[in-house]
Parts: C-alpha cells; sequence; structure tokens
C-alpha cells in the first residue's frame, strides 16, 4: 500500500522499523499505513469546522478537555456551590489549563484545544462562550454545555469531566429541563475509538458525541488473524513491564497521532523506551516526523490501494480515479464501501479515508440519486451504476448540478420511493 507515503519514508519511522525482526516488518508497515496521521492545521480547522455544524441556534458554552483534581477518587466540583441547601451553583468557571500536578507545568493537548476555543469565542462572542461558569450561563441564557477534546480513546478523562459536571446540583437541575429551558451535554472530539465513545455515551449527561473521523484500531481496522498477530507482536516487543497494557492505556490499540502529539491508548510500542528499544513517538512527542503529516489529497494510486483492500480490484482499474473533482472521486469511494457490510458511516470513513462529514454528504447524494437505502445498502439502480464504474461506463454528465449552497440533511431518512 502507498499511504502516508512522506511518513513512511522518513528518517524515523525507518530507523523505527529496522528495530524489528525482517519477518515482523511487513506487518509493521501495514500497520503504520492504516495510522491516522493529523496535521496542525488540519486538526484546528477540522475541529473548529464541526463544532460551527453544531450550532443550535442558542448560546454555547465551551469547555476545552483536560485532566481534573480528584478528592476521595471523585473528580471535584466543576463549579463553587453553596454548603447549605439548595446547594446553588455560583462563580466563574473551571480554568482552560491548569497543570494537574503543582510541580508539572506541563500543558498537554488541551492547550492547543483551548486556543481553537479561545478563537471561537472571540469570533462569534455572542454565539460561544469561553469556559463559562453559573453566573454567566445564568446571566447568557447559556443552553448547551460542550466538552471538546482531541481524542477519545479510553473515555476515561472525558467521563471524569462530565463526573465533575454532574456533581453540582445546579447543573443536574438545568439538565433535568433540557427539553425546554434547561441545559443538554454535548462532545465533540477530533476523533474517538468505538469502546471510547461508547463509554462517554453511556454517562448520566447522555452527551450527544460528534466526531471529525473515528480512530483506527488494531481491532476494528484489521482482519481477525492480522489482529491477534499484531497484539502478540506488540507484547513481544513491549519495551515496558509485562503487566503493562502492551496495546496502550485501557488496551485500547490506537492507530492514530497528532502533530501536537500522540494518546498514551497507542502501542507502548511507539511511545516508551528501554535500553533496547527507542520509540518512534518518544514521551508520545511527534516533533521528529509531524513534518511528514499532511492534508493533501490522496492520489489516484492510494485510492486504487484503498479500493483493492476492499477487494474490489476492478473498480482500482477505474478511470475515474483520475477525476479532478473530489466530489466525484468520494462517490467512488463510498458506494464501493457501501457494496459489503459493515455500512455504518463509521467504517465507510475507515475504509475510504474521509471524514464523517464528507461520508455524510455522499450518503445524501446517494439517497437523492436513488442508489442507496435507509440502511445504506445498494439498491438495484445503486448497484446498476456501482457496476458501470467498474467499465469506465460512468456518465459523470448525469448527475445532477449541485453548488455549495445545496442544502445536505444532516439525518438521513428512506424515500418513499424507497421504502415501499
Amino acid at each position: 500500500m502507498t499511504r502516508n507515503i512522506a511518513f513512511m519514508k522518513s528518517e524515523a519511522t525507518l530507523a523505527w522499523i529496522g528495530q524489528f525482526d525482517p519477518t515482523d516488518q511487513p506487518l509493521v508497515i501495514e500497520m503504520l499505513q492504516k495510522m491516522l496521521l493529523v496535521s496542525r492545521n488540519g486538526f484546528v480547522e477540522r475541529l473548529i469546522k464541526l463544532i460551527r455544524s453544531k450550532n443550535g441556534g442558542h448560546p454555547v458554552g465551551l469547555y476545552a478537555e483536560r485532566e481534573l483534581r480528584s478528592h476521595g477518587g471523585r473528580p471535584n466540583r466543576l463549579f463553587k456551590q453553596s454548603d447549605r441547601k439548595p446547594f446553588r451553583a455560583a462563580g466563574a468557571g473551571p480554568r482552560p489549563i491548569d497543570p494537574f500536578r503543582a510541580y508539572d507545568a506541563d500543558v498537554g493537548s488541551e492547550g492547543i484545544v483551548a486556543q481553537a476555543v479561545s478563537e471561537l469565542c472571540r469570533r462569534f462572542p455572542k454565539v460561544y462562550f469561553n469556559h463559562p461558569g453559573p453566573d454567566q450561563i445564568r446571566k447568557n441564557k447559556i443552553r448547551r454545555f460542550v466538552l471538546v477534546t482531541d481524542f477519545i480513546g479510553s473515555g476515561d478523562r472525558v467521563r471524569k469531566y462530565l463526573d465533575a459536571a454532574w456533581r453540582v446540583a445546579s447543573v443536574r437541575s438545568w439538565w433535568s429541563a433540557r427539553a425546554t429551558v434547561g441545559m443538554s451535554f454535548e462532545v465533540i472530539a477530533y476523533s474517538a475509538t468505538p469502546q471510547g465513545q461508547s463509554y462517554v455515551e453511556a454517562h448520566p449527561t447522555k452527551p450527544d458525541v460528534s466526531l471529525v473521523a473515528p480512530c483506527p484500531t488494531i481491532a476494528n481496522i484489521f482482519s481477525r488473524e492480522k489482529k491477534y498477530a499484531l497484539q502478540n507482536l506488540c507484547a513481544q516487543y513491549s519495551p515496558a513491564a509485562r503487566h503493562l497494557p502492551s496495546t496502550g492505556y485501557g488496551w485500547v490499540g490506537a492507530l492514530i497521532a497528532f502533530a501536537h502529539g500522540a494518546p498514551n491508548n497507542v502501542p507502548l510500542i511507539f511511545f516508551k523506551k528501554s535500553p533496547t528499544w527507542i520509540p518512534l513517538f518518544p514521551e508520545r512527542v511527534t516533533s521528529d516526523v509531524r513534518d511528514h503529516f499532511t492534508d493533501e489529497p490522496e492520489t489516484g494510486e492510494q485510492l486504487r490501494e484503498r479500493l483493492k483492500a476492499m477487494r474490489q480490484s476492478r473498480l482500482s482499474q477505474s478511470g475515474l480515479l483520475a477525476s479532478v473533482d473530489p466530489q466525484i472521486r468520494n462517490l467512488v469511494m463510498v458506494l464501493a464501501a457501501l457494496s459489503r457490510p459493515p455500512r455504518t458511516r463509521q467504517s465507510v470513513a475507515l475504509q475510504s479515508g474521509l471524514t464523517l462529514s464528507e461520508v455524510d454528504s455522499v450518503l445524501a447524494k446517494a439517497i437523492g440519486y436513488g442508489w442507496i437505502d435507509g440502511r445504506n445498502r445498494l439498491t438495484d439502480r445503486g448497484q446498476a451504476e456501482l457496476r458501470r464504474m467498474r467499465v469506465d461506463q460512468f456518465n459523470l454528465s448525469g448527475l445532477p448540478h449541485e453548488t455549495e449552497d445545496d442544502y445536505c440533511p444532516q439525518q438521513l431518512r428512506v424515500p418513499v420511493s424507497l421504502s415501499r
């Protein structure tokens, strides 16, 4: 495969691969090729775009997720509240950045997230409020509590932040009235693992979780055989003690790295060191390779490799992949991904390399064309179009003309003609 080309050819990456036995290197290379690498500009721009797309017309309180102090095994309350009934919350909101330990001034991913939140609040001061406290929430009638983070791995840190808010009596009162005048909870992240997202969604606040892109993991991107082989490989080469989870915190096995750092949910071979092991992301810092994290569209050759991985060898030879129109290329990739289960938007995004918003846009168009039904299954007409694509007989001029102003629904329903 040819994904992550510049990253794969970098001196640091090649040196890291060289530490593995030659018989193990092909599997290691495939793992690196399937990683989601996020550049600094791409991270900020897409995260802000996602937040803006969720504007529901009510004032929004934005909070950058970070590690919180705890006492007795529970996080401290996010807001101050009175000691006596009715336990009314008051005062300012939490600090966007506050080192977890007094002796350690290290700032993690919350720094770049807090900067993005601050930028949005300055640009749209009547819509977004920067870490508002109870007084500001009441004064500005803020109805949405939006927690922003870069990544949900195990979901523990996000749950802990939500727990800190849930411990405040006034917050629980606002939440109970969320259908009318109260407050709802949302979590917006660049990416998340399936288990981490499910764990967060199960929180008592019942937050709506939105992502830019799903996270590839050892478990969800490889076949069963290769999954077990990679898990064994991570354990065999793990530079840490045997009792530590070799595939990362929570045994997540995340395959993602940001320009600002790698999460602790990636396998330990990526960031732990030992006398005999040099990590690719030492102390989870990606500075040696982040210049190779690119936002450039994938080439026709890269798309062909993706299609071959979907068992679409014939379609991979289609001249449509040379189209300069990204909408056409995206359409080909999504229809190919939908030809076999699973057909969830997350699965389609992982296979196609598209963001979830790009997948949603293509799905909406495909339903409008009558190519898929409400369960994302190809209709007879969709199957016919896919066959035409395989033999380069797909007529691009037959598609309706669209502009950037065209309406794109966020929730898809079965068209009447297709549900009969």
